[in-house]
């Protein structure tokens, strides 16, 4: 066989197998492109062999770009976070831990599209037989039971906290809100109908209080003595910020909501137990300027997402969000640095979609609304972070 056939042999074998690496993808989902081992390294290192090939796919499956898409804003999410040196165990899990949550997601608004309204009514059911009576019977006498059991342990969280201890009291049985200044020169603003207690001086390690109800909290840094606030099933816990809790006795949920800093917040079984500041850190959730967790107090979950109200950090140099022709990318950098909140997104792609606004005056979600709709792209929320998906722009 002469050179020039085994140079064509050799080509066509190159060929197949180009081909066949491509065809494993046609049947790829969103998770399926977020696990693969290749994408993962085409979004994280670049590298021409792996950029060459992608985009040549995408150009053959332009049916798949928009889950490769999603799928590469989400692990560009991921690997924001980190420095160039990776454990990679440690980005494994928190890519496990973004797919969970977007399944999440995916899972309950598949459950709303998919309900049934033509299922049997329950009296139809119910009508059958007699024994699903005394079923349910036994079932409602049991949840009522648990119910009541349920309302008094959280009604009573801050009678069972603060009995036996030392503390000063203050209530708020006024129609507007009352300000309360601590001895380190934090200021408590407690809202109608809650109250707070506290020692009159704090211990040398830590500063202690204790809430029932609603409170803005702007504390005093001091790096030696952490300040914990007890409400609730929670304790949270920071060094020197401002931020919300809001701890109504027999509420559903219980939240805690940033403006400025980092707050750390942990389950009181686990704040108690936990002897060993690292494990403690592990079941704890750290959250950041406009960014709220909301904690279930029946399934004991948490929940970080994005404030109801996102507002520029006062730290921050003002911006004049005033826009012509400016790249969005600069335009969603400006908003991140504005509200300290983490915007994934394609930086390469939205430096050429240009954007003229004035938004000075609208707020933070009205702003993404204005912007996603001028350069043709969506956002969600997710784990506290704004992800933009788009396609770039067509000029």
């Amino acid at each position: 066989m002469k050179f020039f056939d085994y140079f064509m042999l050799a080509a066509a074998y190159v060929l197949i197998e180009a081909n066949n690496n491509m065809n494993q993808y046609h049947e790829y989902s969103l998770e399926d492109f977020v696990l693969d081992a290749r994408f993962q390294e085409w979004v994280r290192y670049r590298r021409a062999h792996d950029v060459t090939f992608w985009e040549q796919y995408q150009k053959e499956n332009p049916a798949q770009v928009g889950e490769m898409t999603r799928a590469q804003t989400l692990l560009q999410s991921v690997y924001k976070n980190y420095e160039t040196h990776l454990d990679d165990n440690e980005i494994d899990f928190e890519i496990q831990e973004l797919l969970s949550k977007v399944r999440a997601t995916k899972t309950e608004r598949i459950s709303e599209e998919t309900k049934n309204p033509e299922s049997e009514s329950i009296i139809n059911i119910f009508s059958r037989n007699s024994i699903f009576w005394a079923a349910a019977t036994l079932v409602l006498m049991l949840g009522l039971g648990w119910l009541y059991q349920h309302n008094q342990v959280a009604q009573s969280s801050y009678d069972r906290l603060t009995d036996g201890k030392s503390l000063k009291e203050e209530k708020n049985e006024t129609k507007s809100s009352k300000i309360i200044s601590l001895s380190d020169g934090s200021q408590i603003t407690l809202t109608p109908n809650s109250k707070i207690s506290f020692p009159e001086k704090f211990l040398v390690e830590k500063r202690e209080v204790y809430l029932s109800g609603q409170a803005f909290f702007h504390v005093s840094k001091d790096p030696k003595r952490p300040f914990l606030v007890y409400a609730n099933a929670l304790v949270t816990k920071v060094l020197g910020t401002s931020f919300t809790i809001n701890a109504q006795n027999r509420a559903i949920k219980t939240t805690v909501e940033v403006k400025e800093g980092k707050v750390s917040v942990f389950r009181q079984a686990d704040f108690t137990d936990s002897k060993n500041q690292k494990a403690l850190q592990s079941k704890g959730m750290v959250l950041t300027a406009n960014q709220k967790m909301v904690y279930e107090n029946e399934t004991s979950n948490m929940l970080k997402t994005i404030s109801d109200n996102p507002e520029i950090v006062s730290t921050v140099s003002s911006t004049t969000f005033n826009f012509i022709n400016t790249p969005a990318s600069e335009v969603l950098t400006d908003m991140e640095n504005a509200y300290q909140v983490d915007i994934i997104f394609d930086k390469e792609l939205l430096r050429g979609c240009p954007v003229t606004a004035s938004l000075s005056k609208q707020s933070m979600i009205e702003k993404l609304d204005i912007i996603c709709e001028v350069i043709e792209a969506r956002y969600e929320m997710l784990d506290g972070k704004i992800v933009v998906y788009s396609r770039g722009c067509r000029n």
